[in-house]
């Protein structure tokens, strides 16, 4: 058995938001962002290639025979990271997920790397429509970004995988494009309809799903198939809304698995995840921890450079004060499900200096004494918890990004006069940084 192997590069195709096709949405770590690419360097895109033709891309044939000789790739360089530092990648989740073992793979991969596989899995992300403009985020996920991105970077533009995004006023005075509009096109369309019944699985984020008219349009071509029951839809939203019109087509499905994009609670989720309100995201929660058996659902916790002091207050929160009966109710997972911002690197919390890692380590100490102390919650909850803090610091303390300060004083400066924000509101540990 690889070390390295995943499943993911044989059962599975993800679409950024700009339609291009990539190994894995783990792989935006190398300059490529995991992009699979033509040999003249255009991306490939859902838009207007086939997808057969992207599976079997030099990249993907080239991260398929690393695997199989045991070779970590650039583009898995996360899962390597997260899981050095004793955190659950997205490689071990997805070996825990799917019956597709390393000898099925050597059976199915050519001397070349390329195979004949039926994609069972896609992330699916219908442009950047979001109605949050989160600190880690950016234009490419998000199009309430392009005021406030083009604002402190100047200019009229940015960068995606497929080029330069040139962003235009409409009648109304909004910066808009089309670059994003990649789902608007019939080779999609009839490639996905056609696969629809062997898919399994399928992951859809942001920009915010329940906003996106073609997410919906996805489901009900799955429900008209008659192929919903035996399909499970996962994802990753931010708790703005769960509209009645999607929960009756939740009805239809074999299993709807909920990541809530919830950060902290109150001003910290707030101030992260702009213009957020608490209270409506709150509610929200509490509609999906009441929703039929086939939902599953847990908080999909970023750990950024913003709210890393507010994480174990948060757990408190969870087990002591939610009384949630859904959300997080496994036992390998019973407080959140967390994960760290590796980019950009300004909201990384390796960009911390010695002095605010050490506060970070007592802090967290601090939160283990007092757990320790109460005996309202059990042992094995305990463990987890405690685990939880020590990925995050294991994985902090593993690199010095301390040159990235000024840029994040900066742009953390640029964004609260914007917003009308204080950092020291919500995170007064960073008193000596913004002084």
């Amino acid at each position: 058995m690889s070390k390295t192997f995943c499943p993911i590069p044989w059962n599975f195709q993800a679409v950024r938001n700009n339609g291009d096709i990539r190994i894995c949405c783990q792989a935006n770590v190398t300059p490529n962002q995991g992009v699979v690419r033509h040999p003249d360097g255009r991306s490939f895109n859902a838009g207007r290639d086939n997808f057969d033709d992207a599976k079997n891309a030099h990249l993907m044939k080239h991260v398929r025979m690393n695997m199989l000789d045991g070779k970590w790739s650039a583009e898995c360089g996360r899962c390597r990271q997260e899981e050095e530092a004793g955190l659950q990648s997205r490689r071990l989740y997805e070996l825990q997920h799917w019956d597709y073992s390393y000898k099925d793979a050597v059976r199915d991969t050519a001397p070349d790397g390329s195979i004949t596989v039926r994609n069972q899995y896609y992330d699916l992300r219908f442009g950047n429509l979001c109605n949050l403009a989160c600190r880690m985020c950016g234009p490419t996920d998000s199009h309430t970004w392009y005021e406030q991105w083009l604002g402190y970077h100047g200019g009229t533009s940015y960068e995606d995988t497929h080029g330069t995004v040139e962003l235009k006023r409409n009648a109304k005075g909004r910066l808009e494009t089309t670059d994003y509009d990649w789902h608007n096109s019939e080779t999609f369309w009839d490639q996905i309809e056609k696969n629809i019944p062997y898919i399994e699985h399928v992951y859809m984020a942001g920009g915010e799903p329940m906003m996106i008219e073609r997410h919906y349009e996805f489901l009900q071509r799955c429900i008209d198939s008659g192929c919903a029951k035996n399909i499970m839809i996962e994802y990753n939203t931010n708790m703005t809304s769960v509209p009645p019109r999607v929960l009756k087509m939740w009805e239809e499905f074999k299993e709807i698995r909920v990541g809530c994009s919830i950060d902290g609670m109150g001003d910290m989720l707030e101030y992260q995840r702009w213009p957020i309100k608490w209270k409506q995201a709150k509610a929200n929660l509490e509609k999906v921890d009441n929703l039929p058996k086939n939902v599953v659902a847990w908080i999909a916790f970023t750990v950024t450079a913003y709210n890393i002091f507010h994480l174990p207050e948060f757990m408190m929160w969870k087990l002591k004060e939610s009384g949630y009966k859904k959300i997080n109710s496994s036992s390998s997972k019973p407080v959140i499900t967390h994960h760290v911002a590796h980019g950009p690197k300004r909201a990384n919390i390796r960009i911390l200096n010695k002095e605010l890692k050490q506060d970070v380590h007592e802090h967290y100490n601090y939160y283990k004494d007092k757990l320790a102390k109460d005996p309202t919650i059990d042992d094995k909850v305990k463990k987890k918890f405690n685990l939880i803090l020590d990925s995050v610091t294991k994985y902090m303390d593993a690199d010095d990004w301390s040159d990235k300060i000024p840029e994040f004083i900066k742009f953390t400066k640029y964004l609260d006069q914007e917003r009308k924000q204080n950092i020291l509101m919500v995170t007064p540990q960073y008193k000596e940084l913004f002084d």
